[in-house]
């Protein structure tokens, strides 16, 4: 009876050689070998080579594509079963190969062909006197009365059988006496335990008062060179740290030795590479301490600090030098950053309007010393001066230039007006724009 769902021609796959092998590799030797029944195979160096087109082996094997192909054949290659030709499979049309089993003579011929590769064959056969120890092997009442004469238990010797039975199976020795080669197998994890349990009775807890001896301060002083206070700092670190993890120690002293010198090569470490200085990274951040100098001692807002990092790495990365203090670099670039951006507000030739709060610089002050006009006179002027303007909203490039012209006028009315001659002041409406620039009357 047929199926159509069996429509192709099987794949023979031997077990004991898909045990041996692999399931994968069993499957390819199968199919080449069926394919190479078909071709006429080319004798060379002893070794029948045959030749197929990889056309013919994917649709063999069309479950794999070419990557898997190449890979299942390379593992045969590699385990001795299967040689290849000088091009893998895929890099040309066709593809070559030969099973690594020599032309047989007519000799050989005689014998069978194909003997199957059993992975678990028997062991030979022992030499008169040894035998292979047992699966269920046991020791017996004499071995277990010469085990208590070194005062071992019984109950300790039959946990130690499964171990013992495993190692000797696996290394495949035959001996004469497995009882007096289980005697020294116990006898040996039994002292091994008795020197564990012995060191557990010593060992004790670390207290949180303790402290190295003096020898052990001395050793870490003059043999190790490290300072008595890095010393003082490390212990604490170490009570605290063994404290948490609770275990048990038989020495303490030796524990704390290697503690600290770890953490000595450790700081002597950062200190050489502080020395040499670091390179900038991406990740490099300020520390709280230079953001706090520039946001609350120079004034600098936070975000202008926070835009001027991006940069600020760009450009030492760029540069590849090193330096051991990156935060003064940092607190250095954004203080000049900051000038000039206040320079660059204060002289913007952009038209702005009066602020609420505006005041006159220091430099309009200077000119009105120079030009002899009263300071208290001329900061009168400011609170009329900004609402006018306020309310006019008017822009304008600079309201220093603006408030020094307004100033000099109302000086100048002030003075004509304190010499007796009112009949010679004009209103602002009267005077024209030639005569303002021109007036020099403030002056005199």
């Amino acid at each position: 009876m047929k199926s159509s769902l069996i429509p192709e021609k099987p794949i023979l796959v031997y077990p004991g050689l898909a045990a041996t092998l692999g399931l994968e590799e069993a499957v390819m030797l199968s199919a080449l070998a069926d394919l190479a029944s078909h071709v006429t195979g080319t004798p060379s160096n002893g070794f029948e080579w045959a030749s197929i087109t990889t056309q013919r082996l994917r649709n063999a094997l069309p479950f794999w594509d070419d990557h898997d192909l190449a890979r299942v054949c390379k593992n045969l290659h590699s385990k001795g079963v299967l040689l290849l030709g000088a091009s893998q499979f895929g890099e040309q049309a066709e593809f070559r190969f030969a099973f690594n089993e020599r032309i047989k003579t007519e000799h050989t011929r005689q014998q069978p062909s194909y003997q199957a590769v059993n992975p678990r064959a028997a062991p030979p056969r022992p030499a008169a006197g040894l035998n292979y120890i047992a699966p269920n092997w046991q020791p017996d009442h004499h071995t277990l009365a010469q085990l208590a004469q070194h005062n071992i238990p019984d109950s300790f010797a039959r946990e130690q059988v499964p171990e013992f039975i495993t190692y000797w199976r696996e290394r495949g020795e035959p001996q004469r006496s497995w009882g007096a080669k289980f005697i020294q197998h116990v006898i040996r994890q039994w002292r091994q335990f008795e020197t564990e349990q012995h060191r557990q009775q010593k060992a004790s807890a670390l207290l949180a008062s303790w402290r190295p001896s003096e020898e052990t301060v001395q050793t870490l002083e003059s043999n190790l060179g490290i300072k008595r206070e890095f010393i003082e700092s490390a212990l604490a670190e170490f009570v605290v740290f063994w404290r948490e993890r609770g275990d048990t120690a038989e020495n303490w002293d030796s524990k704390f030795i290697a503690h600290a010198s770890r953490e000595w090569r450790k700081f002597c470490e950062r200190q050489n590479h502080q020395e040499q200085g670091t390179h900038m990274h991406d990740n490099w951040r300020p520390s709280p301490d230079a953001m706090e100098m520039l946001t609350v001692n120079l004034g600098v807002r936070s975000e202008f600090c926070e835009d001027a990092i991006p940069e600020f790495i760009f450009y030492w990365k760029d540069v590849g030098d090193a330096h051991k203090n990156w935060n003064a670099k940092f607190v250095q670039h954004v203080r000049i950053q900051w000038k000039k951006y206040q320079s660059a507000l204060e002289h913007s030739t952009d038209p702005k309007a009066i602020i609420p709060n505006w005041q006159p610089s220091d430099d309009v002050y200077d000119v009105l010393r120079l030009a002899n006009i009263d300071l208290k006179f001329a900061q009168s002027l400011i609170p009329e001066f900004v609402l006018y303007w306020r309310d006019s909203n008017q822009l304008h490039t600079s309201w220093n230039t603006k408030f020094l012209q307004h100033a000099k006028r109302a000086w100048a009315r002030q003075h004509a007006t304190n010499n007796g001659d009112p009949g010679t002041q004009r209103t602002t409406r009267e005077i024209s724009l030639e005569e303002e620039l021109t007036d020099r009357s403030w002056a005199y």
